[in-house]
């Protein structure tokens, strides 16, 4: 019999679906009731897909590879995202795009510290019935960036009372004991961006266990060997591009995007090899919002 398993990974910006502005985080009203309102207006969407095929992009690529290893060494994996848009949910469960994130300096961050996005958190499982719980007596792997882990830390340690839990990436909210980091050296080994090393560490980690122990003393001695092998030190020499470069730049990435925000769109020219300065790339992001403002790219 399979030992059951548990993954909570965490929602990506970029989604299979058009999100609609009334479901971008930046078009609530500053009011005592804004979670309310996000909420009803999630419920009211009337497009929906399953989260496991709603969210895109390098990272979310690789959460079958990481089922398919657990499944391999003996697991039966549940799938959980934390969503900044709808909470804790299986990937099993219907959803509507949506734009909003913990992740800090996006239009559509939540507000506030991690301490203060936490009651948006508990809003959010209050409404969809979850209350922020995960099955008790489950081994639980989380795989988690910074700001997400920060949030959600409470849960993990809530979970890790009655359950041996792995955090992959995290931050230092989580106790050690609990916590295996992402290492930007073992991006050359691991393959991808930069954007998806939690999940591909997540996944060499299960490809190299051999029981449904997920976390163990030999198992990080293991690592630790492998990774002092693997590391590599990486310089980005990325290609620097002239005004007219940038905004040509951006008008293919909306036309793959229409909705992408100015700092997933400044990631995406980085990672395909280019150069901008932060602040020039938001003024030249901007001053092309506001030339094609309500017509269409392409």
């Amino acid at each position: 019999m399979l030992e059951k398993l548990t993954i909570v990974v965490t929602c990506t910006d970029r989604k299979s679906l058009v999100v609609p502005e009334q479901r971008m985080l930046r078009s609530l009203p500053n009011s005592v009731s804004k979670a309310s309102v996000w909420t009803q207006r999630i419920e009211s969407a009337d497009t929906v897909t399953l989260l496991r095929n709603l969210y895109q992009g390098d990272a979310w690529a690789q959460l079958p590879r990481l089922e398919d290893a657990s499944r391999a060494i003996g697991f039966e994996p549940t799938t959980y995202v934390a969503s900044a848009g709808l909470g804790l949910r299986p990937v099993s469960t219907p959803g509507p795009a949506y734009g909003a994130t913990f992740t800090p300096n996006s239009p559509d961050s939540v507000p506030g510290s991690a301490i203060q996005q936490r009651a948006w958190w508990d809003h959010l499982n209050r409404w969809n019935g979850s209350g922020g719980n995960l099955p008790d007596g489950i081994p639980t792997l989380f795989v988690l960036s910074r700001r997400y882990s920060d949030v959600l830390a409470p849960l993990v340690a809530k979970t890790a009372v009655a359950s041996p839990v792995l955090v992959i990436g995290g931050s230092e909210a989580i106790a050690p004991s609990l916590r295996l980091p992402a290492d930007a050296k073992l991006r050359s080994a691991l393959g991808g961006t930069l954007g998806a090393l939690n999940m591909r560490t997540a996944v060499a980690w299960m490809e190299r266990l051999t029981s449904t122990v997920i976390d163990s003393t030999r198992h990080r001695e293991l690592w630790h060997n492998w990774a002092t092998r693997a590391s590599r030190h990486e310089r980005h020499e990325r290609i620097p591009l002239a005004d007219h470069e940038v905004l040509e730049a951006v008008r293919r990435i909306r036309t793959q995007e229409p909705t992408v925000s100015k700092t997933r769109a400044l990631r995406s020219l980085r990672e395909n090899g280019y150069a901008c300065e932060q602040k020039r790339f938001g003024q030249l992001f901007e001053a092309f919002e506001e030339e094609h403002r309500g017509t269409r790219v392409d």
